[in-house]
């Protein structure tokens, strides 16, 4: 009898290490309405990740930093994978991508008194101040053309108040971003508006590292676990939550 209590005794203390969950750890930069570490859980693009890694066994946690600080950091394994990237061909060398998690406009923003409502070519608007994130990816026809006074910020907060003290004249991102930067800055969000047309319609994707262990696996895990909580309804019920439908 000894011998059996001693085999389940064992048996006991190692179930729960085997058991235990993978943990992914993520990071991004603060991008609110979409992610932050001011978001109740962390923004709902984090918390559509966070629930598509647990479907399919994983736990998860997060980190915020600086856009280029995030790429450098997954592309170097540090950490796990990126939440909310767009794609380019040129990542594709150092990330695996999942699916697409939601999709975002990006455009040009500008202040109301701005003498400008509409543009119909870049070169149309090279005379002027543009800023953007550095690191961060616009769209193919955006980064294709050299643009002469084009100035890049670390974050979306910096790039909002030089918009607003006249440094730059424009700022390429999402409408809504750019809103909630300028919030938190004190500054009166009826100013921002965007000219038109829009610049790109982007997918937001988990970007994976290559340089770890099993990345293949975890891109698949994933894919999976988006695609069963979209099936199942709980990817809307997570928009809904959010205030996002």
């Amino acid at each position: 009898m000894k011998i059996v209590t001693n085999f389940f005794s064992a048996l006991a203390l190692a179930l729960p290490l085997t058991l235990q969950a993978q943990t992914v750890e993520l990071t991004t930069m603060n991008w609110p309405p979409f992610f932050g570490e001011s978001l109740e859980k962390g923004g709902f693009i984090t918390a559509i990740v966070d629930e598509a890694l647990a479907q399919s066994g994983y736990d998860s946690t997060i980190e915020f930093t600086a856009w280029q600080t995030a790429l450098s950091s997954v592309k170097n394994g540090d950490k796990d994978a990126i939440v909310g990237g767009y794609f380019t061909e040129e990542r594709t060398k150092e990330y695996y991508y999942s699916i697409p998690i939601y999709t975002v406009l990006t455009g040009l923003i500008k202040k109301s008194d701005f003498p400008l409502n509409n543009y119909s070519s870049f070169e149309s608007l090279d005379s002027y101040s543009i800023g953007k994130l550095k690191g961060f990816v616009i769209g193919g026809s955006f980064e294709s053309f050299a643009f002469t006074k084009l100035k890049e910020y670390q974050e979306v907060s910096d790039a909002v108040k030089a918009l607003n003290t006249g440094e730059i004249q424009l700022y390429a991102d999402n409408l809504a971003v750019a809103r909630e930067a300028a919030k938190s800055e004190g500054i009166d969000v009826s100013k921002l508006q965007i000219l038109t047309p829009p610049l790109e319609e982007n997918d937001l994707f988990l970007l994976i590292s290559k340089s770890i262990p099993n990345a293949e696996k975890l891109r698949d895990a994933f894919n999976n676990g988006l695609i069963e909580i979209q099936t199942s309804g709980r990817y809307n019920e997570i928009l809904t939550e959010f205030n996002q439908q």
